[in-house]
């Protein structure tokens, strides 16, 4: 699996596949190379055809969220057919991890805790080397799960009001870029080191955790 150079973090979608192609369309303009999911792509099996669709043409890595967990494994309890999905969305799903690392990078639904607080203190003291860090842990980790648009590293919270974020590489990051549901989204260049936070206008509604 492969990032790209220049990767948009989706989280919390929620089904929402219109506020998906709008900001799929914000993508394509600007020069989007990967897809990443953060989870909850969907909440019903209704909903899942026309959210993969619309990604079929993309480059796609990502995470499965609670909510597609649910839904799937209540769907293969009642013994339906696999038939009841479009060949594009099983093939999406199969994509999917619970936890995905590529190199100095994770992506995960739920962000992890105390654990995670507790690595970036270790981080910290030993000098905040680039890259995955000494205990074997990644730089930027991307999370979605809380509908909360925030960005925290080694040292605490982040000012996110300028609407970007430039990460140190001597530095962790923990970085929710908000539900698309909401309209938030974020696109990484990764080259230059920048998280841009991005909205998608004309919001009908707001996701369920």
């Amino acid at each position: 699996m492969s990032l790209g150079q220049v990767v948009a973090l989706l989280a919390d979608v929620h089904g929402e596949h219109g506020v998906l192609r709008r900001a799929l369309e914000l993508c394509r303009r600007e020069g989007v190379e990967t897809i990443a999911l953060l989870g909850d792509l969907f909440d019903r099996v209704d909903q899942a055809d026309r959210c993969a669709l619309l990604l079929a043409d993309w480059p796609v890595i990502g995470v499965y969220g609670n909510h597609e967990r649910a839904t799937m494994l209540a769907t293969l309890a009642t013994g339906a057919p696999r038939s009841l999905l479009r060949d594009e969305t099983v093939r999406l799903l199969s994509l999917l991890r619970d936890r995905l690392v590529i190199g100095d990078t994770c992506l995960i639904h739920e962000a992890p805790g105390a654990e995670w607080v507790h690595d970036i203190t270790l981080s910290r003291v030993s000098g905040g080397a680039p890259g995955v860090s000494s205990n074997g842990h990644p730089r930027v980790t991307f999370a979605g799960h809380t509908h909360y648009r925030q960005a925290r590293d080694d040292r605490g919270p982040l000012d996110l009001s300028r609407g970007l974020l430039r990460l140190d590489p001597r530095r962790r990051y923990l970085i929710n870029p908000g539900a698309l549901v909401a309209g938030q989204f974020a696109v990484w260049h990764r080259e230059l080191g920048v998280v841009v936070f991005r909205e998608v206008g004309s919001v009908r509604g707001i996701g369920v955790l």
